[in-house]
């Protein structure tokens, strides 16, 4: 996660500085000791000279050994343990983050399979809504408008006068049908047929762009379709009961009972 990622990376920046900042003071603290060490030894040197000292030779050239060693050692194993130290310290304090993070739900050990799919029972019962809903609105058209039974009929057996009447009888029930459950109007004021200007800011899924489409809006072009946006929507109660796949039930006439 990128959040984990820049912590570390300003946290093992800010350790390493503050490291170098405490080990050069440490490590100049030293050298002044040693120098004071060495003046302190020098001055013994003298007086064992000057007074003729026996044993103190041996035991300030031992020490004056001592602390040369000492201090070529000291320079590289104090900076590597300084640096061990705070990168033990950018370990854990990086550990203690995740875990943090983990725990607020920020982040997990394991990224969640990403899925739109719904339970199987939910989708099931979405899918038949859906089902119901496109088919009762063709019940509705055919109920009032009588649809079906003009989509069904061979049209071929009947001229052209006879289909024009039967048209204007369906066209007028389902338009009926439609106003009563559907406001609508025209996405645009031009009629078809009129020039009009598409602007750069326009809506994909309001205006279809057909024909020579190049380079960037504004374009010039000829209104071929008004559209047609929805103002108002009256959902058809749905059938509680009866078999959903029904679209119009079958009609029988009784002229006599079998009893």
């Amino acid at each position: 996660m990128d959040i984990i990622k820049l912590f570390a990376r300003r946290s093992l920046f800010r350790i390493i500085l503050f490291t170098g900042f405490i080990c050069i003071p440490v490590q100049s603290f030293f050298y002044f000791a040693m120098n004071i060490v060495s003046e302190k030894l020098l001055f013994l040197f003298v007086i064992q000279n000057k007074f003729k000292v026996t044993g103190l030779e041996p035991f300030i050239m031992q020490i004056q050994t001592d602390t040369a060693s000492l201090k070529s050692f000291f320079v590289p194993v104090s900076t590597g343990i300084f640096f061990l130290s705070g990168f033990i310290l950018w370990l854990m304090l990086h550990h203690s983050f995740v875990k943090l993070m983990e725990k607020s739900y920020l982040v997990s050990k394991k990224k969640p399979e990403k899925s739109d799919k719904k339970p199987e029972p939910e989708r099931k019962d979405q899918k038949q809504n859906d089902s119901r809903l496109f088919l009762h609105l063709i019940s509705v058209l055919q109920r009032e408008g009588r649809l079906l039974d003009f989509f069904s009929e061979n049209l071929d057996e009947y001229e052209d006068e006879q289909i024009g009447g039967a048209v204007r009888s369906i066209h007028e029930n389902c338009k009926k049908t439609i106003n009563k459950y559907i406001g609508y109007r025209a996405l645009l004021d031009e009629d078809e047929g009129d020039n009009f200007t598409v602007q750069p800011d326009f809506d994909p899924a309001a205006i279809k762009l057909t024909g020579n489409v190049t380079g960037e809006p504004p374009f010039r072009g000829i209104v071929r379709h008004k559209g047609w946006k929805a103002t108002r929507l009256e959902l058809p109660t749905l059938a509680g009961t009866r078999d959903a796949d029904i679209i119009a039930p079958a009609e029988v006439e009784i002229l006599r009972s079998e009893k």
